[in-house]
């Protein structure tokens, strides 16, 4: 494949070759799996049970907290060997199943996959290391088609040395030991390894052969100044990464303070509002009752402006009020039937209404472990959203059940055939005091569903929605099991 300057691309992926122990790997891929977790990458590591266990203490010592990040799917280690089929090794299958993991990754929310293992593990037997050229030419179209970061390892004393030639000039840039060769000399695109036949694609490979020898004799005289100021860059980042570690520490600590002190301001200011706004309603309304008849229609009409706005104001300083205790209040962990707790809210709010025709749809066995009184206001507000979306229906369909685990945690929804919304403006559906249709067709202060983005976070879960304008709305959320 060629770009617009008539090179080859090089390759997006890179090898490692260390000599034997396999510790001496951890200076490579602990910082790719570092990286990859900071950057909010899933991370998967494949080898032997004695390597994975290697690579887990090293990532542990590296202040990584491994448990952490397994438990929320980040970060995967596998000595599985399920594409060897009776020993052999299937360069497609492998692929196949790569793309799948990446797929995941992406759909549960991670940037992409960051990926890496020692190949002799992958390939199983001598024999298989045949196929690997096929497997590179693959694995190098992936890289070009996903979100995928990878480094293939390759241990001297335990492949063969045709393994080792193939990973050289499969691969652009290298690893020997831990010091990384950007340039590989000995690079040869798959494209043209895996050309056949005379023709053109001979043609290109042997300009590409002669302009590399060009190369080498230009790299050599300055090889070694580049290797000196690549360990100069080196240092001079690793201090700057130090004094940065340094300052986000430092603004953290400053963050947290002024986070406390917003929270205080904002109670103290929504318990403030609340007298001066009653005084206003009721003053307000005294002069509807008392003296309507000495204003004119124009005077009314701004009375009644001044009774509206006073009223909402009002919602809007309770609701805040009512998710600042929801958000602060202490949590009381337990074992939760959402089927009856969803059940009790359904019931709820058919006796609000009850001459509206609507269809309930309460999946049996939902349960979670939680605040039972924090769980019960997110789905009353939930099921009250959609109810509330679905009144211009004639005829209601509320659904809550639960969809499938994200990285070992239940995913619930609530479901309905309601007004729905752009997914382009899902974004702001949880953010305080947003709303995505206007007041006068359906009413509310726009802090609901904050508070339930709040409540599900505190349950160390999260919500997103999907949607289409009146095609109805399902809310996704996740929390621990039970």
């Amino acid at each position: 494949m060629r770009d617009s300057g008539g090179s080859f691309e090089p390759s997006r992926h890179k090898c490692l070759i260390y000599e034997g122990d396999p510790s001496e790997q951890l200076p490579v891929v602990v910082p790719l799996l570092v990286d990859g977790l900071t950057d909010n990458w899933r991370c998967l590591y494949l080898g032997s049970p004695d390597t994975v266990e290697l690579v887990h203490s090293a990532l542990a010592d590296r202040g990584v907290d491994t448990e952490r990040e397994g438990k929320r799917g980040a970060l995967v280690f596998s000595s599985d060997r399920s594409h060897l089929v009776d020993g052999k090794f299937e360069p497609q299958a492998m692929v196949d199943g790569l793309c799948i993991s990446i797929d995941e990754a992406v759909k549960q929310g991670y940037g992409g996959l960051c990926a890496t293992g020692d190949m002799k593990w992958e390939l199983g037997t001598d024999s298989n290391f045949d196929r690997l050229l096929e497997y590179e030419a693959l694995l190098e179209q992936v890289f070009r088609d996903r979100p995928l970061r990878g480094i293939c390892q390759y241990r001297r004393d335990s492949v063969p040395s045709h393994a080792v030639r193939t990973a050289l000039l499969a691969h652009r840039s290298a690893y020997v030991g831990h010091v990384l060769n950007r340039d590989n000399l000995y690079y040869v695109p798959p494209e043209l390894l895996l050309a056949t036949g005379e023709g053109s694609a001979a043609a290109r490979q042997g300009e590409w052969m002669c302009q590399q020898i060009v190369r080498v004799l230009k790299a050599e005289s300055a090889r070694d100044d580049a290797l000196a100021e690549q360990v100069r860059l080196a240092e001079q980042l690793a201090e700057l990464n130090r004094g940065l570690e340094r300052r986000v520490t430092e603004r953290t600590s400053e963050l947290e303070v002024a986070n406390r002190h917003l929270e205080a301001f904002s109670f103290s200011v929504s318990h403030d509002l609340r007298a001066p706004l009653r005084a206003i309603r009721g003053f307000a309304k005294i002069l509807a009752d008392e003296f309507a008849d000495r204003l004119t229609g124009e005077g009314r009409e701004h009375l009644e402006r001044v009774l509206r706005n006073a009223k909402r104001m009002e919602e809007l300083v309770e609701g805040l009020l009512s998710m600042g205790r929801f958000v602060k209040s202490d949590m009381v962990r337990t074992p939760v039937d959402l089927t009856a707790l969803s059940e009790e809210i359904v019931r709820d709010v058919k006796e609000g209404e009850p001459g509206r025709s609507a269809e309930f749809v309460v999946h049996p066995g939902l349960g979670a472990a939680g605040d039972p009184v924090l769980l019960r206001a997110a789905l009353t507000n939930l099921v009250g959203n959609a109810w509330k979306f679905t009144s211009r229906r004639a005829q209601t369909r509320i659904e809550i059940g639960r969809h499938g685990d994200e990285s070992g945690k239940p995913i619930f929804f609530v479901r309905d055939n309601g007004a729905g919304f752009e997914m382009q403006r899902a974004h702001r559906l949880f953010g305080v005091f947003q709303r995505l249709h206007r007041a006068e067709e359906y009413p509310g202060s726009g802090i609901g569903l904050a508070t339930v983005e709040r409540i599900i976070a505190r349950h160390g879960g999260r919500i997103w929605a999907e949607g289409q304008p009146e095609q109805g709305a399902t809310f996704y959320f996740t929390l621990p099991p039970t």
